[in-house]
């Protein structure tokens, strides 16, 4: 017998979380503390539910058999739970903060390790299913699903975070397209610059050291101090420049934190396409040759197709990792998400605070997820073209 020790200790946490620790927190407003409100107490038989799903996935983690019976049955009542917490909590805010305008109900220590618990067990039941699995699918899908069913029927506009979004909407959909267009413009700027720099490493061995050297000093220097560095160079070009300056090119703003994320970027691209390069087998390329492909041929028909997933994995490190750091981008007037983040700090709102960072950290999970699945078809294509 094979126990799932990882599925096992995700459903323990996640039911001893829901029963013992707070649920939800209610305070009379968005500053003061709240009280605590246990699941058994607000869910009602709502709280049976969960309970009764996280136990169910611990006593499948420890009779689970090398049988994919029991997997399936794990993903089923691990994501069955994890699914109904979001909509049960938020059945439970609008009971709590009744017709008041300011009350606050706020998700506590309960929901959200049972939230990390099921999400664990969850993974952890599903990752051996086939990968082409309906119900793998299902489980992928049936979370957010839960979610936006939920939020459509307007069963969470009374959990705080929501009322924290729908009352900055517009300022969140601004600082969402700011801080993707400070992440994504400069992850592909450090790719157009990045791929030629590790190329010219591989086949200029003199400028090796140089160019390392270049695309590495960004990260021994902190991101605030490189941001506190790049201020009155950046001030003295936007003067220089008229056209800069009128684009926004000033010691503060959007333009020191592009550069930053820019340079923190070079680095993990420019690394891998050297690395990339020279990892593949010199045989490849002396086959080629033999073929009589010219070298230029030979790189564009062999050596760049097999050299493409590392280098896509570069580009890839660059932009999940832009799209944390451009969190910062709020410290010197940049926008993006850190500006919901560092306002709720000034105003001491904690779920202010919690909008920005959760929606960065989604943010960078969903651009990762999308992105290592448009790689991994690109280079299958790419290598499905190549085949004689």
């Amino acid at each position: 017998m094979t126990v799932d020790w990882i599925a096992l200790a995700g459903a323990g946490a996640g039911l001893v979380s829901a029963a013992a620790l707070p649920f939800l927190s209610l305070r009379p407003n968005r500053i003061l503390a709240g009280v605590p409100q246990y699941a058994m107490e607000v869910l009602g038989a709502g709280s049976v539910l969960i309970f009764t799903a996280a136990a169910a996935a611990a006593v499948l983690a420890a009779l689970r058999r090398r049988h994919s019976g029991l997997d399936a049955a794990g993903t089923l009542v691990s994501g069955a739970g994890l699914a109904s917490l979001l909509p049960l909590a938020g059945a439970a805010a609008d009971r709590l903060a009744g017709d008041s305008a300011v009350a606050r109900v706020s998700a506590g220590p309960g929901l959200w390790l049972a939230a990390a618990g099921l999400g664990a067990a969850l993974f952890s039941f599903s990752r051996r299913l086939p990968s082409r699995s309906a119900l793998r699918l299902a489980a992928a899908l049936a979370i957010p699903a839960a979610a936006a069913a939920a939020g459509l029927a307007g069963l969470l506009d009374d959990l705080s975070l929501v009322r924290e979004l729908l009352s900055r909407r517009d300022t969140f959909t601004a600082e969402l397209v700011r801080h993707l267009a400070l992440a994504g413009g400069s992850a592909a700027l450090g790719a157009a610059v990045g791929i030629p720099l590790g190329l010219a490493m591989h086949r200029r061995p003199r400028w090796r050291g140089l160019i390392s050297v270049a695309v590495s000093g960004a990260q021994v220097i902190p991101t605030l101090s490189l941001l506190g560095l790049l201020i009155v160079p950046m001030a003295a070009l936007g003067a220089a420049v008229p056209y800069l300056g009128r684009i926004g090119v000033r010691g503060v703003g959007w333009a020191p934190a592009f550069v930053v994320l820019f340079l923190y970027a070079l680095l993990p691209i420019a690394g891998n396409t050297f690395a990339a390069l020279g990892a593949v087998a010199p045989e490849a390329l002396d086959a080629a040759r033999g073929m009589g492909m010219s070298r230029r041929q030979a790189f564009l028909r062999v050596q760049a197709p097999l050299a493409l997933p590392v280098i896509l994995a570069g580009v890839r490190t660059a932009f999940t990792a832009n799209m944390g750091n451009a969190i910062l981008a709020a410290l010197v007037g940049g926008g993006g998400l850190g500006t919901l983040v560092f306002l709720g700090l000034a105003q001491a709102a904690p779920d202010l605070i919690l909008l920005g960072a959760l929606s960065t950290s989604t943010l960078a999970l969903a651009a990762d997820r999308a992105l290592a699945l448009a790689f991994r078809l690109a280079v299958s294509r790419g290598l499905r073209s190549e085949a004689p």
